[in-house]
């Protein structure tokens, strides 16, 4: 693409799009603690509602990969658009479980589209070689998403209350959905003239890929060992091992969510430079299984540390993008869509797994067998890192392309 302004324009929207997905993943970690106390909501309940918005994301993968590969994906975009602000909307005026439930629902079926349409319209427009340098730069702009929902969202939470705080999130959606279809230029999109497979067979054609089988668990357990922390347990965690008070733990998170979006761009950049996706991923996913360990085991007692050791965990578990970029690689641009939705699907499906799992595992810890809230929240990272360590076993055999 030669022309800079279309490029900005372009790259500008898309980033604005996915800023919204990661702004209500990252969202509801803030304000969890208040929605436990006003509806009296324990552990499991919690990450019930933390994992409901993953689940509802992931289960809309496989249609929206046919949608996006069918039809112009900046109209399925503004179609889901729709979804997400009818679930803020509800979440506004929500008061009762089920409601909140229901709204977190809506809100992870529309963002659903939220990078993958992104990423499939720059698959339409950039060739392979420059697909993770952009996407970088998107998945580091939209990231800014994730940090928005921290300290700046905790206050004005504070300011009103969750309720109406989210009733003013519903009117940027609107505003979004109005400048994508004004601004937007549409047909630049198939610029490359792809011949799209449109046939639900494709779908065999990806599952039954030896590379794609075992990329499955890192797409599981890599992004869900970061995700875990910063869209809901990190805030409990902090105040209920730590007794971090409020207004530290938006800070805390705003840094994890801050060096995320460095980390995507970092990535994105390396990648293009290395061209060693195996070695970028395994290193990192090792770095934040380290991580993971180190708070497990609670060896200092320090808000610093905390800083020190959130913020790290954000840089690096960027890594994920690098992931994107060898599914990208692997397939005929025909059925991108089909392929990166799916992959989105296991991706955010293990989300909603381990944080409902780790849940279940801090409630019946403290409640059931008595332990302490460090004890229950060890053993609930020690899962996970079991899981990404294997995950990385089985990605480590795949092909590099």
């Amino acid at each position: 693409m030669k022309n800079n302004k279309l490029l900005f324009i372009i790259l500008l929207l898309l980033s604005v799009t996915y800023f919204i997905s990661q702004f209500y993943r990252v969202s509801l970690g803030v304000v969890a603690i208040d929605i436990a106390r006003d509806l009296n909501l324990n552990s499991e309940q919690l990450g019930r509602l933390g994992g409901i918005f993953f689940l509802s994301f992931a289960l809309t993968q496989i249609p929206l990969g046919i949608l996006l590969d069918k039809y112009n994906p900046i109209n399925v975009i503004l179609i889901m658009l729709i979804f997400i602000f009818l679930g803020s909307l509800l979440l506004s005026i929500s008061d009762k479980y089920y409601l909140i439930m229901l709204a977190r629902t809506l809100q992870g079926i529309g963002c659903g589209v939220c990078l993958m349409g992104p990423l499939v319209i720059l698959t339409k427009i950039f060739s392979s070689k420059d697909f993770s340098f952009y996407s970088g730069i998107i998945m580091c702009l939209g990231g800014l998403g994730a940090l928005v929902a921290t300290e700046p969202f905790y206050m004005l939470v504070k300011t009103t209350n969750w309720n109406q705080a989210f009733f003013f999130t519903s009117i940027v959606i609107i505003v979004l959905v109005i400048l994508l279809f004004i601004f937007f230029p549409k047909k630049q999109i198939n610029q490359k003239k792809i011949k799209t497979d449109y046939n639900i067979s494709a779908f065999k054609q990806i599952v039954l890929n030896k590379n794609f089988l075992l990329m499955l668990p890192m797409s599981m357990f890599g992004y869900a060992s970061f995700a875990f922390i910063l869209t809901l347990w990190g805030g409990r965690y902090l105040d209920q091992v730590y007794e971090v008070n409020d207004e530290k733990i938006s800070v805390i998170l705003m840094l994890m969510a801050l060096f995320w979006s460095v980390g995507s761009l970092l990535y994105g950049y390396l990648e293009k430079k290395l061209r060693k996706k195996k070695i970028i991923i395994i290193i990192s996913a090792l770095i934040v299984s380290f991580f993971l360990l180190l708070l497990s085991l609670k060896i200092f007692n320090s808000i610093l540390f905390l800083m020190i050791m959130f913020s790290f965990m954000g840089l690096f578990g960027g890594f994920t993008l690098v992931l994107l970029s060898h599914y990208r690689s692997l397939f005929n641009e025909n059925i991108i869509g089909k392929v990166l939705t799916s992959a989105n699907l296991f991706n955010f499906s293990g989300v909603f797994l381990i944080q409902w799992i780790t849940g279940v595992i801090i409630y019946h810890g403290a409640n059931t067998f008595n332990f302490s809230y460090q004890l229950s929240f060890s053993f609930a990272f020690l899962l996970v890192i079991i899981l990404l360590l294997f995950s990385t076993y089985l990605y480590s055999k795949t092909d590099e392309v």
